[in-house]
């Protein structure tokens, strides 16, 4: 009987996901000590297409060598507090929104609608933006176009209302302080028994120890009354040279909640051009972007 031929086996070709997932950056304005970057915005304007806004974004900052300047990074905190709150204040934004929604219907919202937050800096601050780079170019080419509108909700008193990671206006939900409200411990057990039962019948009951059970870890290890409303933002690293010439040239990647990440450089003129941004590799169009609504 003949035997059959085996086939040959067939290997996956490599696939290759077409995406720009970072760039030197750029601002309209130099002229300000603090910028700050907003990552799915620079994603969305340099792949021409929609990188939401609530996802946490593996993040990395890079200063070319000889750049003559200190910058320090910073980004919102990758805690539970500001998932949470975020995640509260998009549900709030769903269901204030629902019934306009339905009237509506799918096909009439916007395209490109996405739930977008303001990054509550206080004072003057510039956007950085992805540049495009080309050697017949005298300089670098500022992508600045793209909606960007911040999400808002009407309230009981008919204001309109955006959400905010800074300290609220009248015309801002705090984020954090919203979630502040629903958000603290409380001691458990909350009352205590003064005497063990039958404690002077059984010499191995004490009654020190019954109350030390009690108490010793009743409070939580933080503060129980607050989520640290006013300081969303931690340090990721300084870059430039140290004063013994030493230097540090990029912050490696960092999760950065929403790709919000602050630039803060040593004066009001530091060079923008001589930083670069980058996005992990990933499965959310090619880049690393976990869901915050999830």
């Amino acid at each position: 009987m003949a035997q059959k031929k085996s086939k040959p086996k067939q290997t996956k070709k490599a696939t290759h996901y077409p995406v720009v997932r970072g760039s030197f950056l750029g601002s309209t304005s130099e002229n300000q000590t603090v910028r700050v970057l907003d990552t799915p915005r620079a994603l969305s304007v340099v792949n021409r297409r929609l990188y939401r806004y609530a996802r946490v974004y593996p993040v990395s900052i890079s200063m070319t060598p000889g750049a003559g300047q200190t910058v320090e990074v910073f980004a919102l905190r990758d805690d539970w507090a500001v998932h949470k709150g975020l995640k509260r204040a998009y549900e709030e934004y769903v269901k204030n929104t629902s019934d306009e929604r339905e009237n509506l219907g799918k096909t009439n919202i916007a395209r490109w609608e996405d739930f977008r937050c303001d990054n509550g800096l206080a004072g003057s601050v510039n956007t950085l933006l992805p540049t495009l780079q080309d050697p017949t170019m005298s300089g670098p080419t500022i992508l600045s176009e793209g909606e960007f509108t911040l999400s808002n909700v009407v309230d009981s008193t008919d204001t309109r209302r955006t959400f905010t990671w800074g300290t609220p206006s009248g015309a801002e939900y705090g984020i954090l302080q919203e979630y502040d409200k629903v958000g603290n411990a409380t001691s458990e057990p909350d009352s205590f028994t003064a005497d063990a039962p039958y404690g002077g019948i059984d010499s191995e009951v004490r009654e020190k120890t019954h109350d030390d059970l009690q108490t010793d870890g009743n409070l939580p290890p933080y503060d129980k009354g607050g989520v640290n409303a006013g300081t969303p933002w931690v340090k990721v690293a300084t870059l430039g040279a140290g004063p013994a010439g030493e230097q540090r040239l990029s912050t490696g990647f960092f999760n950065a909640p929403c790709g919000l990440v602050v630039l803060v450089g040593n004066n009001a003129n530091w060079n923008s051009n001589a930083m670069m941004f980058e996005v992990q590799k990933g499965q959310y169009k090619g880049v690393g972007g976990m869901s915050l609504l999830e």
